[in-house]
């Protein structure tokens, strides 16, 4: 039952991006005068812009160059200008920490024209699925990468000749050698396009995307994990009750419990999303407008929870815990082990969850209260990430 809902919500999705398709314009992700709307993750001193080009000018000092918000589905284009046995990547769907390349995945870009497909040279969905053929142009020449980005479906065109076609984000994947796996389907559904210095001088031109996702991200969302500040817990947040609170290659990782982690602010009509993954039978959960409970002994928040479990057959990921459910879907579209991204809005009594851009629920509840966003941990051996943990405050 569970696959064959998941199956139902995908195709459903996929209907209706192939039919709104045509009603999303070409934006410009790079405004040919400066790196305006983008982030640079090492030095941004290496990244610079001549003559309405990005290029890297202190090579292997930049990491990646990443845009400032997320795209989930997407058409992009872009031109590459590559050195002699230069070594680049496009990132799609990865995260503001960690390697793009492994949290969301890698279209490479490599010297490599004449030289047989693999999963490691140009065109390759890096170390996972090699491309149809070598379509790269010898080093020294402008090539041109068109990208489209549905779902789990991926099409890649490089000089107009097609090199993906309805490739499946599945199983294929590895880190680093082929006895690690890391499944392209376990890895984040949403995430930042980017552009990596590996430590060659490259140029790049004409980015222009086509934002495809059902529910594009709202300009202005601000990031509610940083850095980790006094007694083990992030900046602008408090614990209660048990539990541990880390931040591991990018992520905010909560083993044990229970007990929660509360930001100090708090917030009554908002949007908040983030990328999320608990562990084999783990158990979480995401509360708003709430606030700890005074009952002595009493570990759980009062107020709503937005549910993160891939097993109940009640309350699974994407509820409102014990209080609202989705009306067509009656089964968990997440797994264990494999990001999901979750978006939850609340403004005035409506409130709404989204998984993976599927709608989960839609209801109206008691009049409402600023109070804390808590993420849970739940019990012993429970460990829950989050990978960039968002919010914007509505009108």
């Amino acid at each position: 039952m569970m696959r064959t809902m998941a199956m139902a919500a995908s195709l459903a999705l996929s209907a209706a991006l192939s039919a709104a398709a045509t009603d999303h314009e070409w934006n410009n992700l790079f405004n040919g005068e400066d790196l305006t709307g983008w982030v640079a993750s090492g030095s941004s001193d290496a990244w610079s812009v001549r003559d309405g080009e990005i290029v890297i000018v202190q090579p292997g000092r930049g990491g990646w160059l990443r845009t400032d918000r997320m795209y989930r589905d997407f058409e992009l284009k872009l031109d590459f200008w590559m050195p002699e046995r230069g070594n680049s990547g496009v990132g799609l769907r990865g995260s503001s920490g960690g390697d793009p390349a492994f949290s969301g995945f890698e279209v490479q870009i490599l010297d490599t024209h004449g030289e047989d497909p693999n999963v490691r040279n140009c065109g390759s969905i890096y170390e996972a699925v090699p491309p149809a053929e070598m379509a790269v142009y010898p080093h020294g020449r402008w090539n041109t990468y068109r990208i489209r980005l549905v779902g789990d479906v991926l099409d890649v065109w490089l000089n107009g000749r097609q090199i993906h076609k309805a490739t499946r984000l599945d199983d294929r994947g590895f880190y680093r050698r082929e006895d690690q796996p890391l499944p392209l389907n376990a890895r984040a559904t949403t995430g930042y396009i980017a552009l990596q210095d590996h430590g060659e001088p490259f140029r790049f031109r004409n980015l222009r995307i086509r934002d495809l996702s059902p529910d594009p991200e709202p300009v202005g969302m601000v990031h509610l994990v940083t850095r980790m500040g006094q007694g083990g817990v992030p900046e602008g947040w408090f614990s209660e009750d048990s539990g541990t609170w880390t931040i591991e290659n990018g992520a905010l990782v909560g083993r044990g419990g229970p007990g929660h982690l509360f930001t100090q602010a708090a917030y009554r009509d908002f949007e908040l999303r983030a990328l999320v993954r608990v562990n084999e039978r783990g158990n979480s959960g995401i509360y708003f407008r709430t606030r700890p409970n005074p009952a002595a002994n009493n570990p759980w928040p009062i107020g709503p929870e937005a549910q993160i479990d891939n097993h109940d057959p009640r309350n699974f990921t994407g509820v409102i815990y014990n209080q609202a459910w989705p009306v067509y879907i009656n089964a968990p579209i997440t797994r264990d082990n494999a990001w999901f991204d979750y978006r939850i809005r609340a403004e005035g009594g409506r409130v709404r969850t989204w998984i993976n851009g599927i709608q989960m629920v839609d209801v109206f509840m008691d009049e409402p209260t600023a109070g804390h966003i808590a993420l849970q941990g739940h019990h012993e051996g429970n460990e829950i990430m989050f990978r960039d943990l968002r919010i914007i405050e509505l009108d």
